[in-house]
């Protein structure tokens, strides 16, 4: 196992040994286990109550996909397309996503452990019911109009990511690490108690609490 530091949590992620992974074309049926998968498309697609396991998925086009109650460990999912896919009921354990783009997708009831999400594309992504039940990083990630609900994330660090209009609705991020995002066009500021910030972010939560309770300010400066 690789380990990767995000502020101060630790992930352990999958290492492969690429003459031990046996090639698999997609669309594939069922489960993956030991495979390597860089050939083929799967668009709209459906995966129902699989299993992948150390597996690795480069350069392929997910798009659409519909995934059910998939239990993925010690996988690694590189530059693969999820656009517009609906991902509900999985369960993600040392999983390494890597410039991968998962925008306009949907991620349901969903649990995360030692998974890293790096250089991926969520615009415009809706997660529902998420929660971290171990280390979960987002680094160099593009989270804009994603939209977070009744999502439970203790164990999240976000580094370095694009956060425009990002939207929390009833989510709870106590122990969450915010540290290093620009957080002045965040909203659903209930949802940020508990969650760890650095000073430079001040200024840019301030202007987003205040947008987010409809302050007015007048009168004189000074």
């Amino acid at each position: 196992m690789a380990l990767r530091t995000v502020h101060d949590i630790d992930i352990e992620l999958p290492v492969f040994d690429p003459g031990e992974l046996e090639p698999v074309s997609a669309p594939w049926g069922g489960n993956l286990n030991e495979a390597h998968v860089q050939t083929g498309r799967a668009i709209r697609t459906t995966l129902i109550d699989a299993r992948l396991r150390r597996s690795h998925l480069e350069n392929l086009d997910l798009n659409g996909v519909v995934w059910e109650d998939v239990a993925i460990s010690g996988c690694r999912f590189e530059k693969v397309d999820f656009t517009a896919a609906r991902l509900t009921g999985l369960s993600l354990e040392r999983v390494h996503f890597v410039n991968c783009k998962l925008t306009w997708a949907n991620l349901a009831e969903t649990r995360l452990s030692d998974v890293l999400f790096e250089g991926c594309r969520l615009d415009g992504a809706s997660l529902d019911d998420v929660s971290t039940a171990g280390p979960t990083g987002f680094v160099g990630c593009v989270l804009v109009n994603t939209n977070l609900r009744d999502c439970v994330l203790p164990y999240a660090a976000m580094q370095g990511c694009r956060l425009r209009q990002m939207s929390f609705e009833s989510c709870d991020l106590r122990g969450a690490d915010l540290r290093g995002n620009q957080l002045s066009e965040v909203s659903g500021m209930s949802s940020l108690r508990g969650v760890t910030i650095e000073p430079a972010q001040l200024p840019g939560l301030t202007d987003a609490v205040m947008r987010d309770l409809g302050v007015i300010v007048r009168g004189p400066k000074g």
